[in-house]
This record gives structure tokens, C-alpha cells and sequence, in this order.
């Protein structure tokens, strides 16, 4: 199994705006499959990407080590696994007119030893996240 996953996406929408879509509007384009709480709700807050459930309970899903807007958004990823996190990068690239955007996702030294185990789902993921991101920009 590779030992990094990338996924690319085009998008037709200058690269700030995509940049703000991904980290502001979260919650309205993340699929609810894709949450710990399908009704809960998506935000960042400080260095942090939490999943609000309805019951107040908070997850975080991650924890953001990098933000340079609108090219670069680095977080050390927790779903999967809490205690061994992965990392990931999201870089966006493009102009006024059309931006790319590379998540890169591989493993850190804590989860090397789980990777394999959990790539798959993450590929599975992010098949499904990146399209969703793509329509809620461009059918709005």
C-alpha cells in the first residue's frame, strides 16, 4: 500500500474563493456521512475543525498546523484514530478563474504501523469529499 494518498480536484471558482468554501462554509458542502454526528454540525474554531453533535457534545477532527490563505491549509487528522493522528495538506492552486486543489494525506511516525489498515477508508473519503466541495461550489 502507498505510502502517501493524493487526490486532486478542478474547480471552477477563483482560488480565494475556494479556499473560503473549504474552511468557512464547511458545514454546508461536507457530506453528513462523512462526520461523527450525521446531525451535528461543522466549524472551525481557533486551530481546531470540530464536529458538533446535536446533544453539544463536541469532536475534534482534526487540529490545523498550517493556514496560508488562500494556498495552504496543513492539519494533523484524527478521524480513524485519536491517538494516532495523520496528516494532512491541502494545497490550493489557480487564479480569478479556476483553482486545483492536491490533498496530500499520509501517515505520521505514531500511525505507521496503521496506515495500511486505514488508507482505504481514507481514500474512500476523500472520493467523496472533494466531488461534494466541487458541486456546492459550482451549482450555486
Amino acid at each position: 500500500m502507498d505510502e502517501i494518498l493524493t487526490r486532486t480536484i478542478a474547480l471552477a471558482c477563483g482560488i480565494e474563493h475556494a479556499f473560503d468554501v473549504f474552511t468557512e462554509k464547511i458545514d454546508l458542502w461536507w457530506p453528513r456521512g462523512h462526520r461523527k454526528h450525521r446531525e451535528g454540525t461543522l466549524r472551525i474554531a481557533g486551530d481546531v475543525l470540530i464536529d458538533r453533535g446535536p446533544d453539544g457534545a463536541e469532536w475534534t477532527m482534526a487540529a490545523i498546523t498550517t493556514i496560508e490563505p488562500p494556498s495552504l491549509l496543513r492539519l494533523d487528522w484524527y478521524p480513524g484514530s485519536t491517538g494516532a493522528p495523520t496528516a494532512v495538506e491541502v494545497r490550493f492552486t489557480g487564479d480569478d478563474r479556476s483553482t486545483e486543489i492536491v490533498v496530500t494525506h499520509r501517515p505520521l511516525p505514531a500511525s505507521n504501523s496503521i496506515w495500511p489498515q486505514r488508507v482505504e477508508m481514507f481514500e474512500r473519503g476523500w472520493s467523496t469529499v472533494l466531488p461534494a466541495l466541487k458541486s456546492f461550489i459550482e451549482e450555486a
